[in-house]
């Protein structure tokens, strides 16, 4: 029903075994797997708020789901309240690479595919521990901006992103600024955050759009990241609750620019 689900469940028991995902997963910008989501005949429309009737017309057998947002959380209670089926993950099952090894191997049980999870599983963490070996020494302040609605927000240290260029050696930048998590960022506080690197979301394939306004304002011309143009933007495929196994492609990038 889900981004982040239906990637592992596409992953592990193919498209063949899938009745219908989210839409947002044939799409390369969004999904991990999406080649394989285009095999899926028919897709959940995109939104917070899903269906139960819709669902429960393809009769599944399993449901695979988060539980965000008060839709899901709806939804879900009433696809278990009619007898079907359900296996739900919380946001914090994928904002980091352990959780998400974790998610994996908790999905292949659940769809009799335990050796293929635990293969993905543990190539993951090995390359993320040869990643983790790397380590530089430099510690430069990172701050991770995200937009959503027209708004941009900076992202707490629970999410993957922060997490990762923490991993890395960065000290955090929105925890310096009392931003303890994920919330509107206007100019005043990207001011008191100075970051020396700031990290950039790429929703959807939106690129810096999103993010022009707030980073050209002269306001924030002196904070370091902006007077250095040490601004990246990171792929969600790459590094986000939705990168999944290609989570390495993402920290070995974010290394690199907190090493540089």
């Amino acid at each position: 029903m889900t981004t982040e689900t239906a990637d592992m469940v596409l992953l592990l028991a193919g498209p063949e075994n899938v009745a219908a995902i989210a839409a947002k997963l044939q799409s390369p910008a969004m999904g991990m797997v999406p080649d394989l989501a285009r095999e899926v005949p028919d897709t959940l429309p995109p939104g917070v708020e899903p269906d139960p009737e819709q669902i429960l017309s393809y009769e599944p057998d399993l449901v695979v789901t988060t539980s965000r947002h008060g839709g899901e959380q709806s939804a879900n209670e009433q696809l278990a309240a009619a007898g079907v089926p359900m296996l739900t993950f919380e946001a914090a099952d994928f904002n980091t690479p352990e959780a998400y090894a974790q998610a994996l191997r908790t999905t292949g049980e659940a769809l009799g595919r335990s050796a293929e999870a635990e293969q993905y599983a543990s190539e993951l963490l090995e390359k993320i521990e040869e990643i983790d070996a790397t380590a530089s020494g430099a510690s430069p302040s990172v701050l991770v901006l995200m937009a959503r609605g027209g708004n941009v927000m900076a992202m707490g240290s629970d999410n993957m992103v922060p997490g990762l260029a923490l991993r890395a050696g960065a000290t955090d930048a929105a925890a310096a600024a009392g931003i303890s998590s994920t919330g509107p960022i206007d100019a005043e506080l990207l001011v008191r955050a100075n970051p020396d690197i700031i990290l950039l979301e790429d929703f959807q394939g939106s690129g810096e759009a999103p993010f022009e306004a707030l980073l050209s304002s002269p306001a924030v011309a002196d904070v370091p990241a902006v007077a250095n143009q040490d601004v990246h933007l990171v792929a969600m495929t790459e590094a986000s609750a939705l990168s999944g196994i290609n989570t390495p492609v993402g920290y070995q990038k974010i290394r690199d620019i907190v090493s540089q």
